[in-house]
């Protein structure tokens, strides 16, 4: 097992101190307990990877990138899992609406399936819709969902609503109470008390998440999308970690390359690294606390997409950018080093003529 444990070490690292080590590891091994053993070998291996043993920031800047590697790398697991969802049917709408009112004529129901999983203004991302979504407009990237309404609320209100979600075997949770509108507080005109409120209810059943708005005009709309498919949380799970361990491989290899190298090298190498987790890092510092925030004011059936929570698409822009940086830097390291040849020792015989 111990041998396995060294594919934590660099190939070159390996070559020249494997037998060492794993001599050192038999000698030890009585004396400590194996998990210990092989925890420190990992460990040990895998700041080997990162060169630099002088250097003490380095850890700290592998761990950054390797995070950030593993919450992308997460997302776009969480991505394929919901490709691979229920796809919505009308007929379900339908069939909702008949169950919660039977008795009422509906103005408008949607009698089409989303045309897919995800969609951005009605339509599924194409060609002509990437640059929207990169470069704007990401945030109207979201699940499908399928919509029908009342003109008038119908007789009985909330209550009524209420007892027949849980008649037709919904998961209810409180009403949600916002303001028709907004004014400026401090305002004559502004009375918090007295100003009209939309009613939301949120129910889900099985893979459905229904809401349900009663709003201050005297409309109902209702919305029907799909939950969070079970299969995306285990694989979101395993892409960060793969992402994860994938980053520091990533950042060590370039760090290794650059390691020695002439300031014209490692200088830019240090500063498009820099840069490029400032674009990257940005939008999920700055994302995630709104996200949050919005989780907690309002009740959620179904939490937002984990790419939403790094700021993504909407803050799309940054993110390319960084990318471009990276590969930039990327580049420098992957330019051919010449190292120094071994100079012979002083005093030692030279060579035979």
């Amino acid at each position: 097992m111990h041998r396995w444990l060294l594919l934590a070490y660099p190939r070159d690292y390996r070559r020249a101190r494997e037998a060492e080590i794993l001599e050192t590891v038999r000698d030890v091994g009585p004396a400590h307990r194996r998990t210990r053993v092989a925890a420190n070998l990992v460990r040990h291996g895998l700041r080997a990877r990162l060169g630099r043993p002088a250097s003490r920031s380095v850890v700290a800047w592998a761990a950054v990138f390797a995070v950030v590697c593993g919450l992308f790398a997460a997302s776009f697991g969480t991505w394929l899992a919901w490709l691979g969802s229920r796809p919505l049917d009308h007929r379900d709408l339908a069939a909702v609406v008949g169950q919660l009112y039977p008795d009422r004529q509906v103005s408008h129901l949607d009698r089409d399936d989303p045309p897919a999983v995800f969609l951005i203004y009605g339509h599924p991302l194409n060609e002509d819709l990437l640059s929207e979504l990169l470069l704007g407009d990401g945030g109207e990237y979201a699940p499908a969902e399928l919509t029908a309404s009342f003109d008038q609320t119908p007789a009985g209100g909330l209550t009524d609503l209420r007892q027949r979600l849980d008649a037709a075997g919904w998961e209810q949770h409180e009403p949600f109470y916002a303001n028709a509108y907004d004014c400026v507080p401090g305002s004559p005109r502004c009375d918090r008390a007295s100003t009209p409120s939309d009613v939301t209810v949120y129910a889900g059943r099985g893979d459905h998440i229904l809401a349900v708005e009663l709003t201050a005009d005297g409309a109902t709309n209702l919305t029907l999308s799909r939950a969070t498919p079970g299969v995306a949380y285990p694989a979101g799970l395993l892409a960060f970690a793969l992402g994860t361990l994938g980053g520091w491989l990533l950042f060590g290899w370039a760090s290794r390359r650059t390691e020695g190298r002439r300031p014209l090298v490692q200088g830019p190498a240090k500063v498009l690294y820099g840069v490029a987790m400032l674009f990257w890092a940005a939008p999920i510092l700055l994302g995630a606390p709104l996200m949050l925030t919005h989780h907690l004011d309002e009740p959620h059936p179904r939490w937002h997409v984990p790419w939403e929570w790094l700021g993504q698409p909407t803050l799309s822009l940054p993110f390319l950018l960084g990318t471009v940086l990276l590969l930039l830097a990327l580049g420098l390291a992957a330019l051919p080093h010449r190292r120094p040849a071994a100079r012979p020792l002083a005093g030692a015989p030279g060579p035979a003529v």
